[in-house]
């Protein structure tokens, strides 16, 4: 079992495809607050009860909502549907100023209207990146009138909303019409996409998006890793390949064809970027695989790889079937990425641990990209590998074989375990705030049908797909199970908030410490779900069970 933040989704091509998706409901308010927390405040995660909008007005922070993370800053939007949770944090700067707006969904198809729970929009980043000041008219009026006594106060606050939601729809919908500066750059990317056979110069782009060149540059870099001219070069170059390997024409009008006017400077550029010169380009170099990836997306990747980037939390399940990973790492995947790095690097392929259609997109534009999801279960995952890269025989003897050498690994560890006995996973996160793991890291293999159980509370979290949940330290005895598996973190202050609770008298008091039934762990190595890592704990598990066994 594993998170998916966008739950119960209407199909996408029912939006794509131009169908009247929103004609098909009515809303109806719910209440609307303005939050503002302190920098010292510590906020615990909140589950939704209606269709919710969190709409930052101040400050910097993150959004988190199941194990996705998103930018929470002035104008942004996100849309929640009921059932999920969100907890946000902010910088240690300044204070975070939102408003929360609750409304419900009816479907009116039907001459029986019902309560809409679904997710209502399914591409959570389309509504921010707008200036505030178009929402706040609005809001201002909105937020005075929310404690209205009469139908007619009602009323004008319902009208207020109905505004809103158009404006949300119309946002939602729209081809873009207003947009942020990122998002004029990034029309201007997609100018350059479709039409780089013309005479394209960076005045004409910044005019195109309306911005100062220096500007516009700036953005650009940011946003593709490249300078305006050099994408240009970079797109055509991608176009060309594709035409040395379909056809026989002269290198003047390939070179033509495809936006450069001079075949010596195409000959060049082209040497530049592939190492090769264009009638050198060794057309094997260009087989290609389509394939599916987490996401849905129709990718052509290289048959061979040579040069892949991972995105995500661990490559352990890249490394585990023999890919060449750049450098033997993963990088970042929540933290902002730096775009100008990872064209530097140069990969043929990149896999990208996220469903964010945006940074999707901008990776696109670097290399083959792959969505991909470290929260599946780990045989959808290797299986799926071992289909995009022509290993799948060695996906299904590796599954077999770890799953065989699991199963006798729980077995061997039977006499050590009591029936019914119950662990949990626990882990200082974001600073000194506490975790308790749901169906990710090293929580999911101890709930092995011969392993552990989850206690009650963890039950629950799992059971509504959690991949993890923020408690008080002052609730852990309700998450504690009779092993507990505590993990060292390595952020300083997550560190010390980790040794200052085991010096706690609530963490004294639990049973499992009386028993000597705790288990420290490094959580940058144990506590991580991949093909890697799961080896490696069948491992570790006899060895820490064995040693702390009451038997």
């Amino acid at each position: 079992m594993y998170i998916n933040d966008e739950v119960n989704l209407m199909p996408v091509s029912k939006q794509d495809e131009g169908t009247l998706f929103f004609s098909a409901f009515m809303f109806r308010f719910g209440s609307i607050e303005q939050r503002k927390e302190q920098p010292e405040q510590r906020m615990l995660e909140k589950d939704c009860r209606k269709h919710t909008f969190l709409i930052c007005e101040d400050g910097t922070g993150r959004l988190y909502i199941g194990h996705k993370q998103y930018v929470f800053s002035s104008g942004r939007i996100y849309p929640l549907a009921p059932g999920e949770s969100y907890q946000i944090e902010h910088d240690d700067k300044v204070a975070l100023q939102y408003v929360v707006v609750e409304y419900d969904v009816f479907h009116v198809l039907t001459d029986d209207p019902e309560l809409y729970t679904r997710s209502l929009f399914e591409h959570r980043n389309k509504l921010g990146g707008y200036a505030y000041a178009q929402l706040s008219g609005i809001l201002e009026s909105m937020l005075p009138m929310r404690d209205y006594r009469t139908d007619s106060e009602y009323a004008g606050l319902n009208v207020q909303f109905q505004k809103l939601m158009g404006m949300m729809i119309t946002r939602y919908t729209s081809l873009e019409t207003e947009l942020s500066p990122e998002g004029k750059v990034n029309s201007t990317i997609k100018y350059v996409d479709e039409h780089y056979t013309e005479e394209i110069t960076v005045q004409k782009l910044a005019k195109l998006a309306g911005l100062r060149p220096a500007q516009y540059t700036t953005l650009f870099r940011q946003l593709t890793g490249r300078k305006p001219l050099d994408y240009v070069n970079h797109v055509r170059i991608q176009i060309a390949k594709e035409w040395l390997g379909k056809s026989d024409e002269p290198l003047r009008d390939i070179a033509s064809r495809v936006g450069f006017k001079d075949e010596y400077y195409f000959s060049r550029r082209f040497r530049q970027s592939t190492g090769f010169a264009p009638r050198q380009y060794d057309r094997s170099l260009q087989r290609q695989t389509l394939v599916q990836d987490f996401s849905s997306h129709d990718v052509n990747i290289p048959a061979v790889p040579e040069r892949i980037m991972y995105y995500g939390e661990s490559a352990g399940d890249m490394l585990i079937m023999d890919l060449p990973i750049l450098n033997q790492r993963a990088y970042d995947a929540v933290q902002p990425i730096d775009v100008e790095e990872t064209v530097e690097m140069k990969p043929d392929l990149i896999i990208f641990d996220s469903s964010d259609d945006q940074q999707f997109e901008q990776f696109s534009r670097i290399a083959p990209t792959l969505a991909y999801n470290s929260h599946a279960r780990l045989s959808d995952r290797i299986h799926m590998i071992g289909s995009w890269f022509g290993k799948f025989a060695e996906a299904e003897q590796w599954w077999l074989t770890y799953t065989e050498n699991e199963m006798e690994m729980w077995q061997k560890l039977q006499p050590f375990i009591q029936p019914g006995e119950t662990a949990s996973v626990f882990v200082y996160h974001r600073g000194a705030r506490l975790f308790v793991m749901g169906n990710i890291g090293l929580a999911p293999m101890l709930y092995h049908p011969l392993g552990f159980k989850p206690v009650a509370k963890i039950q629950e979290a799992l059971a509504a797909g959690r991949a993890y949940k923020e408690i008080a330290a002052e609730a852990l005895h309700q998450y504690a199970g009779d092993r507990v598996f505590l993990m060292l973190p390595e952020d300083p202050t997550a560190r010390q908030a980790t040794e200052a609770l085991m010096q706690s008298a609530a963490w004294q008091g639990l049973n499992a410490v009386k028993k000597g039934h705790v288990y420290p762990l490094e959580e940058t190595i144990w506590n991580l779900g991949d093909a890697l890592t799961r080896m490696n704990l069948l491992n570790l598990l006899p060895e820490l069970l064995g040693r702390h066994s009451d038997r």
